[in-house]
């Protein structure tokens, strides 16, 4: 069978620390003040009159940005209460080495500026195009965000091979469990004792702390959604499949648990793994997560969920909860993507739970946590910070099966 491909463009944004000079500081100010009096409606040839002497890219830009910004808040009515732009130049606009950009500045006079970039950033500029950018003034210092772009060709989910079910929760992050049709591969697990902690703090925190509690917070996800997709490259043209989560249930809880789900950034983790995963060149694909946190994925008979354990009725097997409903995510994304394919879905379904297949067993005690065995190395714990039948909906890249 031919392999279908389809051609995204794929960016990225890169972080470089700059060199600290008046010029950059002359260059950022220049940029903000025109960016206000843009927003504040001056015409360009009203710019121009006011800064003569810099390079007309500059006010090019501000226009640009100005204009997009007071498109969107005129769209959604929300009216920022300061506005601190960042200076904005395209492609264009500037050239870089390895270690010395060059930006506009004045006609005919481009300000040159050292950067220090990592020996992966200089292997991923050269490997990529780039785009427009963004310098940044954060706590003083100033730093380049670069976009990068690239086309990569995706081929389509249903000829993946391995498909990676990740189970998105609070207890853990996120649980993944890896199915081919045969075999499943060893379960990962990223806990989520420290997201809770640092939610914990940001609740007794003043506000002004909250920025560094966030900063953590990022930190943790973008780790989360890295190892995600490292793991999802040791299998075969694999294929991530997670729960197309619509909205937050209606049902209420005590006041730390609706704060945590208040505070569990969800989508944000889905976004960044979908992102992540396209420029690895894997497909990313949503089902209906319906009942597949009590059907348990040895057998498919319904059971019963007490905390973070499973206790299925039929075969007696207990598991833990989160690890079972994302194999159920992988075998929902197997059937339907091998649904055309009788006698392979057959052969993998009947093999589903059978043999060699890794899956961590708990106890279903409701006072205590499942205890994973530390020295069985088919359970991976991750412990961040301390250590068709339906109908398919493509849009904005996403593929969403009801």
């Amino acid at each position: 069978m031919v392999t279908s491909y389809m051609t995204f463009k794929i960016q990225r944004a890169l972080i470089i620390p700059a060199q600290q000079d008046k010029r950059i500081e002359e260059l950022y100010n220049v940029y903000s003040q025109a960016f206000r009096l843009a927003y504040a409606g001056y015409s360009y040839k009203q710019l121009r009159s006011v800064f003569p002497s810099y390079n007309s890219n500059i006010i090019v830009n501000a226009l640009y940005y100005a204009k997009k910004l007071r498109r969107v808040i005129i769209k959604i009515h929300n009216y920022p209460k300061k506005l601190n732009p960042s200076l904005f130049f395209r492609a264009r606009d500037y050239s870089i080495d390895e270690s010395e950009i060059k930006i506009i500045y004045k006609p005919k006079n481009r300000l040159k500026v050292s950067i220090f970039p990592s020996e992966n950033q200089i292997k991923l500029m050269s490997e990529t195009r780039l785009k427009g950018g963004h310098l940044v003034r954060k706590d003083g210092r100033f730093e380049f965000h670069l976009i990068l772009e690239k086309n990569n060709n995706i081929y389509d989910w249903r000829e993946a091979k391995s498909f990676i079910g990740v189970d998105i929760g609070i207890n853990y992050l996120a649980v993944c469990s890896a199915f081919d049709g045969k075999k499943s591969g060893n379960p990962l697990f990223f806990k989520g004792g420290e997201w809770k902690h640092l939610c914990r703090r940001q609740r007794k925190s003043n506000p002004e702390k909250w920025k560094h509690l966030t900063n953590r917070k990022n930190e943790i996800l973008h780790t989360v959604a890295k190892r995600i997709v490292e793991y999802a490259k040791k299998f075969e043209k694999p294929c991530i499949v997670m729960e197309n989560l619509k909205g937050r249930s209606k049902k209420t809880y005590n006041k730390w648990n609706n704060f945590l789900l208040g505070s569990w950034a969800r989508r944000k983790l889905q976004f960044m793994i979908e992102y992540k995963a396209k420029w690895e060149g894997i497909p990313v694909v949503y089902v209906n997560p319906y009942k597949t946190s009590r059907i348990c994925c040895y057998c498919g008979s319904e059971g019963k969920r007490d905390g973070i354990n499973f206790y299925c009725l039929n075969c007696r097997r207990q598991l833990n909860a989160d690890f079972n409903a994302s194999a159920n995510l992988a075998r929902t994304a197997f059937r339907r993507a091998k649904s055309y394919d009788r006698e392979a879905f057959l052969e993998g379904f009947n093999a589903f739970g059978k043999g060699n297949t890794y899956m961590p067993i708990s106890h279903l005690n409701p006072t205590k946590e499942c205890q994973i065995d530390e020295n069985n190395d088919s359970n991976m714990e991750v412990e961040l910070g301390l250590g068709i039948e339906s109908e398919e909906k493509v849009g904005n890249g996403r593929v969403i099966l009801s």
